[in-house]
């Protein structure tokens, strides 16, 4: 995941009524291995965009506070700090009155504190919180506990069947396995969380009566946040793609759901506060949304990813890249041509098919080994394609959004003929993705 060079979000054009971040062509399933997730429910072309969401909830670093928007997390340019206690600035009038109004709300009177403690890595496990009250929480919280749905699939939706990225129910029932954590880290989490809630019923602002004046607190009150801290912060480490040591943490509702693969089907990229993915290879009706947490298969081999996966999100993979063992880059065969007779991928030494073992022709040329013409042609097109691309990506030359519909359309051409893994479905793959990144969805 990387921040864009876009000037701004695409546009989701055919959002799905139930679930307004995504597309129309996406829907949420349950895996008992997996968990919930999102499938296609038709086929999906390369190039499409499969959702655009604001973040719920953003949470800096304190080196990035001086840098970026605390409301939008872009980098400012013409600043405009905080009023109330300076240690935050907003890039324009409009993110300062939501700032005050929101997300800064709550820590204005506490983040100094919060600073000189270390704490700001833990920061996000009070931004859900939101502007809530304590007794508000609380009374959210059990309300949300009694109605918890029978289908899984159905977590975080609302009684009107919608799961919207703006609502605490989406969040609430986002995974948060604090099981998964190292003993010593739940024990130091604990601990944070401790000084975290003291911080807060010193702001004033958290532990307060129906008319906003602060209230003593109980000591099961304070236990009670204590705990809902430590979940909120267990949510954020599982559901944002990434750990605390990143300069900007923001949680997505249902992005959170796209589930990990080391060969992804989709990529996602940021831009401030919003996120939006796309899918950088043909995706079958039926088929998992999947994106990948860590480097893909291209470039990392299967014994790091997985070490990586287990340290970063406790995740043990068993995508077709790891069950396969496929090899880096570097070490991919050219292509792997299906073969006519039975569909399936043909050795890509002796020209034949893994299956059936039907010779073809021998060693020839890739463009000549197709008996088709019509195949032939259409292939030797997306070939030509993508030298030209690989070019003028190459030169620094910009693409036109015409020519990034000619890319796409060729990657789906040479995804129907031929197999992964190979290098010119990778670089496909790659290519659909910087051109993403320079906004020509």
């Amino acid at each position: 995941m990387r921040s864009t060079l876009a000037k701004k979000p695409p546009v989701l054009k055919d959002p799905n009524p139930c679930i307004p971040a995504v597309s129309s062509a996406v829907s949420v399933s349950h895996c008992p291995n997996k968990g919930r997730g999102l499938v296609a429910t038709r086929d999906i072309k390369p190039g499409e965009v499969l959702g655009v969401e604001r973040a719920f909830a953003v949470a800096l670093r304190q080196d990035c506070l001086f840098r970026n928007c605390s409301t939008c997390t872009q980098v400012c340019v013409n600043i405009l700090p905080c009023p109330g206690c300076s240690k935050v600035v907003f890039c324009s009038k409009s993110c300062r009155v939501k700032g005050l109004s929101e997300d800064h709300w709550l820590e204005c009177k506490i983040l100094s504190s919060v600073l000189a403690h270390g704490l700001d890595t833990k920061a996000c496990s009070y931004k859900l919180l939101k502007t809530w009250s304590f007794r508000q929480m609380k009374s959210i919280c059990n309300k949300l506990k009694r109605d918890r749905p029978t289908l899984p699939e159905k977590l975080g939706f609302d009684k009107s069947g919608k799961y919207s990225s703006s609502s605490f129910q989406a969040i609430y029932h986002l995974d948060q396995d604090l099981e998964t954590f190292p003993f010593e880290e739940v024990i130091s989490l604990c601990m944070d969380a401790f000084r975290l809630a003291k911080l807060v019923e010193l702001s004033k602002r958290f532990f307060v009566d129906k008319l906003g004046k602060p209230v003593p607190v109980s000591k099961e009150d304070f236990l009670y946040t204590c705990k809902i801290l430590v979940n909120n912060y267990a949510k954020f480490i599982q559901n944002s793609f990434g750990t605390a040591r990143q300069e900007v943490m923001e949680l997505f509702p249902a992005k959170s759901l796209i589930n990990h693969s080391c060969y992804p089907a989709i990529s996602t990229n940021l831009f401030g506060r919003d996120s939006f993915w796309y899918a950088v290879k043909p995706i079958a009706a039926g088929e998992e949304l999947t994106v990948s947490y860590i480097p893909d298969f291209s470039i990392q081999p299967k014994q790091q990813r997985k070490r990586d996966l287990v340290t970063v999100q406790n995740i043990v993979c068993s995508c077709q890249a790891c069950e396969e063992n496929w090899p880096i880059f570097v070490h991919l065969p050219v292509i792997r041509c299906l073969c006519v007779n039975c569909k399936k991928p043909r050795s890509n030494a002796e020209m034949l098919c893994n299956k059936c073992s039907k010779r073809l022709r021998g060693k020839l040329d890739i463009l000549k080994v197709l008996e088709l013409n019509s195949i032939s042609e259409k292939v030797r097109s997306a070939f030509g394609i993508l030298g030209r691309m690989q070019n003028k990506v190459a030169q620094g030359e910009p693409i036109s959004k015409q020519e990034f519909k000619h890319l796409c359309g060729a990657s789906e051409v040479v995804f129907e003929y031929s197999a992964m893994p190979s290098k010119v479905l990778a670089v496909f793959m790659k290519l659909v993705d910087v051109c993403a990144e320079t906004g020509l969805m």
